[in-house]
């Protein structure tokens, strides 16, 4: 959980030599010795505050007392998992210690490295009653989705059952992730304008367009950073921005009196629409109206939707299914280029693949009897929109033509998208796919034709606590 901004890393020794951060970074994580900064968000239309953005930082004349500093050394030191569990831990008990009126929202940032990383014991108790009391907003960007996909999806999942937001945090560093606002479903978007200022002019106004339209075509709630003037004040107001922060409306400050209630709370989004589960995306467009098609003609049509991805501007998310057919080779790549933007994901499901099958190319491995391996689709992301095509053969005679099902809704697509992302495992490790809602159970992998294979297959992961390790 550090600031919105980050810093290039540091040598991990201080210059002259006299200071050593890894011991340094051990003893502020044995001590928590954390200090919490409270950066306060503010209602424009009223000026109330309304939440607090949480920022850690070491102690004072520490090297790590900034937080880029500080989460520097611990990427240096792989630490930064247990880190973020000590931050958001001590930005709880600060929260709670003030005794702050319950409708003041707290936002906290989750660094993906946490995802993989238990919850200290020593902190178990404090993180379980901010879930059971505190009005809590997560924030998260796409680094974290290209480290760990379904981890973040998980987390996000977590986080609305007990009864916390989703922020989506960073809008304005680039174009990048702005094809999955919709699967992550946030109930607040920050535009940095800090950020955006960086950016081309082009960029900035694909950027702030993408923004506006999600909040108007979701309701969720817009919050402008790095309002540094009355000039950004009033774009941020001009933007249609609910809610502001920045050194223009309040300093970062710990918390030393008791703030009023605000007359209104941050909205969270009404979730009553849930993903319908499916073992296969085409389950969820098996009644739709299809078409029949040879082999060759529906390479031509998914070659079709992938050059939607090739336009420059938004990373796009290309999700594709495989089924149970050979690894892919360079020539089977071929009529597939690679796109003019690096995609935030770029992943292959299929039976028994590598972690890269190609260069680029995200290999997610399922089993042979996993309802997944026996579809072939191509989903596309992008600023174009959403498109997926869907391919069945029929078991019984292989070689008839394709039952086939293209779709553009996006509410349709999105869900499948979301639902493909959530079983994409975490970068670094193995590449078996995350158990999904109708996967067979844990045990020695049957084949299509009802005998296992060489081997045993990986134990069945599932479930946010039981991922993290958590104790509350």
């Amino acid at each position: 959980m550090q600031s919105s901004t980050s810093a290039s890393p540091r040598a991990h020794t201080a210059g002259d030599g006299s200071c050593d951060l890894s011991a340094e970074l051990a003893r502020i994580l044995d001590d928590r010795a954390v200090t919490v900064r409270f950066h306060p968000v503010i209602e424009l239309a009223t000026g109330d505050v309304v939440g607090l953005k949480a920022s850690a930082h070491g102690p004072d004349g520490s090297p790590l007392h900034l937080p880029a500093d500080l989460f520097a050394a611990a990427a240096v030191d792989g630490r930064t998992g247990e880190l973020d569990w000590v931050c958001r831990a001590m930005a709880f008990r600060a929260f709670l210690a003030a005794e702050l009126p319950p409708s003041m929202s707290l936002f906290v940032t989750m660094e993906p490295e946490a995802l993989a990383v238990p919850c200290p014991l020593d902190l178990a108790g404090i993180v379980s009653v901010a879930e059971s009391r505190l009005r809590v907003f997560v924030g998260i960007n796409e680094r974290e989705l290209a480290l760990d996909p379904g981890g973040l999806l998980a987390a996000a999942d977590r986080a609305v059952n007990v009864g916390w937001g989703i922020a989506i945090e960073d809008v304005g560093a680039s174009r990048a992730p702005l094809a999955l606002l919709p699967v992550v479903g946030a109930d607040l978007i920050t535009l940095d304008l800090r950020l955006l200022v960086q950016r081309t002019d082009d960029d900035a106004a694909a950027i702030t367009l993408a923004v506006l339209q999600q909040v108007e075509l979701t309701g969720a709630a817009l919050l402008v950073e790095g309002v540094e003037s009355e000039a950004d004040l009033q774009w941020a107001r001009a933007l249609g921005a609910t809610y502001g922060r920045g050194s223009h409306l309040g300093d970062a400050t710990a918390i030393t009196e008791r703030l009023p209630a605000p007359r209104t709370v941050v909205p969270m989004l009404a979730r009553a629409d849930v993903d319908a589960p499916f073992a296969s995306p085409f389950d969820l467009v098996a009644d739709a109206p299809n078409r029949r098609a040879s082999e060759a003609n529906l390479s031509r049509l998914m070659q079709a939707v992938y050059r939607t991805a090739l336009t420059p501007g938004a990373a796009p998310v290309i999700l594709a299914g495989g089924g149970r057919s050979d690894q892919p080779d360079e020539s089977s790549a071929e009529g597939f280029p690679a796109p003019a933007t690096m995609p935030l994901l770029l992943v292959l499901f299929g039976t028994g693949l590598p972690q890269e099958p190609l260069p680029g190319l995200r290999g997610v491995r399922v089993r042979r009897d996993d309802p997944l391996a026996a579809d072939r689709f191509l989903i596309v992301l992008s600023e174009a929109g959403a498109f997926a095509v869907l391919a069945r053969s029929d078991r019984a005679d292989p070689g008839r033509e394709v039952e086939i099902v293209l779709t553009q809704d996006p509410d349709l697509v999105h869900s499948m998208a979301r639902q493909l992302i959530r079983r994409i495992p975490s970068s670094g490790g193995s590449n078996d796919a995350l158990p999904g809602p109708e996967t067979p159970a844990s045990g020695p992998e049957v084949t299509v034709d009802g005998h296992a294979p060489d081997g045993d297959a990986a134990p069945g992961r599932g479930g946010w606590r039981s991922r993290l390790g958590r104790r509350v």
